[in-house]
């Protein structure tokens, strides 16, 4: 009881700091969002580093889907009008085709576990 207190007590000074921070070198337009994500960023962090070790621990990776349609078409618009804002040349976009690449990297290994698995379900006794 007493550790969750001083969690708290600390946790309150935070926000305090946070706010009064916040509330004197932003302006009016940008408080209130700057300062509940300043508030909400120590829940954040804990429940990241506790997905993380939670993951790291029980040997989860994380699940790759497949990959959006029109995501190659969106990353060359993005070029472009990048180019065009910033000047230089164009350069080569590949996240799509990369996660497409990773996309068929992980059903290949899916596919293979669902093979062990078969093989250890059928084979004889």
């Amino acid at each position: 009881m007493k550790v969750a207190v001083e969690i708290l007590a600390m946790y309150g000074v935070y926000v305090f700091g946070a706010s009064v921070l916040i509330w004197r070198y932003t302006t009016t337009n940008d408080r209130g969002p700057a300062i509940v994500v300043a508030w909400l960023m120590p829940a954040l962090i804990f429940a990241a580093v506790l997905q993380g070790t939670s993951r790291l621990l029980f040997g989860k990776s994380p699940k790759i889907r497949q990959c959006p349609v029109g995501l190659a078409e969106a990353e060359i618009v993005v070029e472009k009008r990048r180019q065009k804002m910033f000047g230089g040349e164009r350069l080569a976009t590949n996240f799509a085709s990369d996660w497409a690449r990773l996309y068929g990297v992980t059903l290949e290994e899916e596919a293979k576990k669902v093979q062990k698995f078969a093989r250890w379900v059928l084979s004889p006794a």
